[in-house]
């Protein structure tokens, strides 16, 4: 379920066209539908996944901190993006802190927001956000994987970053990025 904090104000649209999502009041939000939010968090990065961490940071303290605990206990080190992440949720839960102010731009469920984010971060050529932005080279938004991309191809000599750019090369579908993102490698 998508919770908003506020009830409907103005053109609710979008919420019509996507009935996987529900508009409710956070007074409404009980621990299934925490849970479930935690859960899509879990997941690759989807509309859900934007979704799901938008809408936990508006829920705040109503999180539990002992689930979300739990969650970064539960990954492993494959997952260390989706353990900073839980960490980043659980700080904010406990004392409202936000280390990386960023963040909920680059996760917003709004493809404009996420790749202005990424430029900004670019533009300040800030490497605090590597981590956080490797994953969105899986991104659903053909502006937002090449923003990614843009960033990353400055610190391609970085032996991760290079070979998630190689490994992304083979899955990019886009014709355009997929060219571009070759001649980063010649």
């Amino acid at each position: 379920m998508r919770v908003d904090t506020v009830k409907n104000l103005g053109d609710d649209n979008y919420y019509k066209e996507n009935n996987n999502w529900d508009v409710i009041e956070v007074s409404k939000v009980n621990d299934k539908i925490i849970k479930k939010l935690l859960n899509y968090l879990k997941y690759d990065i989807s509309e859900n996944f934007f979704i799901s961490f938008e809408s936990l940071l508006k829920l705040g303290n109503k999180v539990p901190e002992a689930t979300i605990q739990n969650i970064i206990n539960e990954l492993d080190q494959t997952h260390n993006f989706k353990k900073d992440l839980f960490r980043f949720i659980l700080s904010f839960v406990k004392n409202g802190t936000v280390e990386f102010h960023l963040l909920p731009q680059i996760y917003s469920p709004d493809f404009i927001v996420r790749a202005r984010a990424i430029m900004k971060i670019k533009q300040n050529n800030d490497t605090r956000y590597l981590k956080f932005l490797l994953p969105l080279l899986d991104d659903p938004d053909d502006s937002v994987r090449w923003s990614v991309i843009k960033f990353l191809a400055k610190h391609k000599n970085n032996p991760i970053i290079f070979n998630e750019l190689k490994n992304h090369l083979n899955k990019e579908l886009n014709p355009i990025i997929y060219s571009n993102l070759k001649e980063i490698f010649e």
